[in-house]
């Protein structure tokens, strides 16, 4: 993120999503081989609370796998019986929706809330340089726009079809884009990503995959 000297070190993603022993079946570990990244105190303490915001996002978020319903009854469950401040102002303004599963057919009656999108991309943006450094060994100091592909794109009832279509299409997209290739990360059912070759306009792609249905198309600006 910066030229900082490190005096510190960051887990990527953060370990606040990696299910400790204690809320796991006997055996079952899913904090091997975390991934780590060289951190300056400012940027290491400045996104705790990110950090947190993201995984509430994350776990209450229906395409999320059984591995994220446990982490919220356990670790976030904790968290809001200490401060339930950030999860009260999350669940704000909720707007009763129908969400149908499109491998099932079967229809989830459920709430859509407004995400606070300068915090969410704040988190995935420390998240994508950090992975892009632990990869290649070298800092993305360019542009990196971050596009979660779990959340809608509009709730308003006009134009908010139109757009969530769009989405539907770029999600779309990016599957098959990244249909063949290589999975990285020790802990997949929590987190895994791909990478891909960009193009003369985009220097690179990633894809992350939060709780397996959770995910997040990265574009990495051209290089220079």
């Amino acid at each position: 993120m910066c030229d900082k000297p490190a005096e510190g070190v960051e887990h990527v993603p953060p370990r606040c999503l990696f299910p400790e022993k204690k809320d796991l079946p006997e055996g079952v570990d899913l904090r091997k081989q975390l991934i780590t990244v060289p951190a300056c105190d400012e940027h290491n303490t400045s996104k705790s609370q990110d950090d947190e915001y993201l995984l509430y996002l994350l776990v209450i978020n229906l395409p999320a796998n059984e591995t994220a319903k446990n982490q919220f009854l356990t670790k976030a469950m904790r968290s809001i019986e200490r401060n339930p401040s950030l999860i009260n102002k999350i669940m704000a303004n909720p707007h009763p929706v129908v969400a149908v599963d499109k491998e099932t057919g079967q229809a989830h009656h459920t709430v859509a809330v407004k995400i606070d999108d300068a915090r969410l991309d704040s988190a995935l943006d420390h998240i994508a340089r950090a992975l892009y450094f632990h990869h290649f060994k070298a800092q993305w100091l360019g542009n990196v726009r971050t596009q979660p592909d779990f959340l809608l794109s509009s709730l308003d009832p006009e134009k908010g079809q139109e757009r969530n279509k769009l989405g539907e299409h770029m999600v779309t997209a990016a599957d098959q884009l990244f249909a063949d290739k290589e999975f990285h990360g020790a802990n997949p059912d929590v987190f895994k990503y791909q990478i891909l070759e960009g193009t003369e306009n985009v220097h690179m792609l990633m894809r992350l995959h939060f709780y397996n249905g959770c995910r997040v198309s990265v574009f990495f600006g051209a290089n220079g």
